[in-house]
C-alpha cells in the first residue's frame, strides 16, 4: 500500500501500471488529452477492456470523445443524475493486480498542476480479496450505467463545449489567457454589493458622481433623438468623443481624448465608420461578444493608418452603453488593474474584452436589481463606465 500526492509520481505510476499489466479497466469523472498518459492509453488501447468517462460540466476534452467514439471498450456518462464522479483505476496481470483510488482524474490538471493524494493498492494475480472484488464489481456498475457515445453526440458535444469554456474559466477566476494569482475575492471592487459600491462612487473625489450621471444622460437622449452618430452635431460627437468643445465643459469627465490627433481629425469630419462601429452595439440588453468584435471591426476601418487604441475605443463604447463598457485609459489604468490583478502592458481588444469587462459582469454590484432611489439608478444605469469615479487619479 502507498500514498501517492506528488503529480510527478502519479504520472510515473500510471505510466508503469499501464504498460506492465495486460489488462486496464478505468473509471474517472473527467479526463484530457494532451498528457503523457493518455498518449500512452492510445499506445496500448488494446489493454483497456473498460474505460468509463463522465461529461458533467464539461470538463471532459472533446478529444478524449473523440478518441474512444466508436470503441466497444469505452463509454461516456453524459447526463448523470447529481455527479459521476469516480476516480478509480484497475490494472490486471496473470501474476499481480493493483488498483489507484483517490481523488485523480484522468487529467492534464490532475498529472501537473492539482493538489491530489491517490492509495495505490495491489496483491497477487489469484488474490480474490474483498478489495479486489468490490473495484471489479464497482467498475461493472459504472459500466452499465453509462453508454457509448455515437460521431453525431460527439460532434454535439465538441460545440457545446465550446461555448462554456469561456463561462467555465471565469469559474476558476481565469480571465482571458493572461494568467494572475489575484482571485476574484481578492479583489475589492468585484467582491462588491450594490450599497459598497454605490458607497464608493459617490465618494468622487474629482468630479461628483451627480455631475457624471447628469452627462450620461444627456449622451443617453442624444443617442434616442439622434438614433446615429453622425446625424449629430459636431459639439455633441465631441462631447460623446470625449474631445473639447464649447456647448459641454464635462467633455473629458469618463476619459479625456484630447491627445488623440488622428483620433479627432476623424470625428470632426464626421467619419461614417464611427458611426457604422457605434451601430453594432445595441442600446438595449446584455451586449455579446460578437457584436463587440462586430463594433471593433468597422471602428478600425475609421483608421487606416493606425493610431487608434483601446481607450479611443472604449470611450465611444463608455458612452453608448455606460453599463457594460468602462473607458480604460491613463487617469483610470493604473489602479482599476491593479484592483482586478491585470497586467497593465498589452491590453488589447481581446484582453479588454476578456480581462476586463467579464470580470465587471461577473461582479455582485453590476448584476444587482436596479435601485428604486432615482439617484442610485442613475448611477446603476452607467455603472460600468462609473468605474471611472472611483479608480480615477490625476
Amino acid at each position: 500500500m502507498q500514498l501517492i500526492s506528488s503529480n510527478k509520481k502519479l504520472a510515473r505510476t500510471l505510466s508503469r501500471l499501464i504498460e506492465s499489466h495486460a489488462e486496464a479497466k478505468f473509471a474517472v469523472a473527467w479526463a484530457s488529452s494532451g498528457n503523457s498518459v493518455f498518449d500512452l492509453i492510445q499506445e496500448h488501447t488494446s489493454r483497456i477492456t473498460r474505460a468509463i468517462i463522465g461529461t458533467h460540466f464539461y470538463q471532459t476534452h472533446p478529444d478524449v470523445i473523440d478518441a474512444f467514439q466508436g470503441k466497444e471498450n469505452a463509454r461516456f456518462v453524459l447526463q448523470p443524475s447529481g455527479v459521476f464522479h469516480p476516480k478509480l483505476y484497475l490494472f490486471t496481470s496473470e501474476d499481480r493486480w493493483e488498483a489507484l483510488i483517490g481523488s485523480a482524474n484522468l487529467t492534464s490538471g490532475a498529472l501537473s498542476t492539482n493538489s491530489e493524494a491517490m492509495l495505490l493498492i495491489g496483491g497477487a494475480g489469484d488474490d480474490s480479496t474483498s478489495v479486489r472484488n468490490e473495484v471489479v464489481s464497482l467498475i461493472d456498475r459504472y459500466w452499465e450505467m453509462a453508454k457509448p457515445i455515437k460521431k453525431s453526440e460527439a460532434a454535439a458535444y465538441r460545440e457545446v463545449w465550446k461555448r462554456k469554456q469561456p463561462a467555465l474559466r471565469r469559474l476558476t477566476g481565469q480571465y482571458g489567457s493572461s494568467k494572475t494569482e489575484k482571485p476574484p475575492t481578492a479583489s475589492s471592487v468585484m467582491s462588491m454589493a450594490w450599497d459598497n459600491y454605490i458607497n464608493a462612487v459617490k465618494a468622487d473625489r474629482h468630479h461628483g458622481f451627480e455631475g457624471r450621471c447628469e452627462l450620461l444622460a444627456t449622451v443617453a437622449r442624444a443617442f434616442a433623438e439622434h438614433r446615429t452618430f453622425e446625424s449629430m452635431p459636431l459639439p455633441l460627437r465631441k462631447t460623446i468623443a470625449g474631445l473639447p468643445n464649447d456647448q459641454e465643459s464635462r467633455w473629458g469627465w469618463f476619459g479625456s481624448m484630447q491627445g488623440a490627433g488622428y483620433y479627432h481629425q476623424a470625428v470632426n469630419e464626421n467619419n461614417k465608420h464611427l458611426s457604422k462601429a457605434l451601430d453594432r452595439i445595441p442600446s438595449r440588453g446584455v451586449v455579446s461578444r460578437s457584436e463587440y468584435e462586430a463594433y471593433i471591426a468597422e471602428f478600425l476601418k475609421a483608421f487606416p493608418n493606425g493610431r487608434h487604441g483601446v481607450a479611443i475605443a472604449s470611450r465611444l463604447l463608455a458612452l453608448k452603453r455606460p453599463d457594460q463598457f468602462v473607458c480604460l485609459d491613463s487617469k483610470n489604468q493604473r489602479g482599476l488593474c491593479r484592483d482586478f490583478g491585470i497586467v497593465r502592458n498589452g491590453i488589447d481588444y481581446d484582453r479588454y474584452w476578456d480581462e476586463i469587462i467579464e470580470r465587471i459582469t461577473d461582479s455582485p454590484w453590476w448584476n444587482s436589481t436596479r435601485p428604486r432611489n432615482a439617484k442610485e439608478a442613475a448611477v446603476w444605469d452607467g455603472r460600468a463606465a462609473m468605474l471611472d469615479a472611483i479608480f480615477y487619479e490625476e
